[in-house]
């Protein structure tokens, strides 16, 4: 249990952070700058990226420890797809492709960004 708590919480509650922010029909200000909302995708995903890549090194069994960073990826880029399925409903929200993209890109810089700090720490 602490294992989870440490490792899985902070992933689902993030999760469930994305999906209330998706829920609300302006979840911010309208912002002027072009593409703007999907550099805010990839921060997204970034931390999103982060917090699976954690969860899954830090998981049993060792085929999953040593695919973290594939998994990490995998699961950010279908959590963004039901991310952006779930915006269909949203009145004022949408479904975009290009979000999508920005999620994927997102997820694999988290996932790289953890990956390396791990190879740093195990370093001489």
């Amino acid at each position: 249990m602490k294992r989870f708590l440490k490792y899985w919480a902070p992933l689902y509650l993030y999760a469930g952070f994305i999906f209330y922010m998706s829920s609300l029909p302006h979840p911010l200000p309208k912002i002027t700058i072009p593409h703007f909302d999907r550099f805010l995708h990839i921060i997204e995903y970034a931390i999103f990226g982060i917090l699976a890549a954690r969860a899954f090194k830090n998981s049993q069994p060792e085929t999953v420890h040593k695919n973290f960073k594939i998994l990490a990826i995998l699961t950010a880029v279908v959590y963004g797809a039901s991310d952006e399925f779930h915006q269909l409903f949203v009145s004022s929200r949408d479904c975009s492709v290009f979000d999508l993209i920005a999620d994927l890109a997102g997820g694999t810089i988290g996932a790289l960004i953890y990956s390396i700090r791990c190879m740093s720490l195990r370093a001489p």
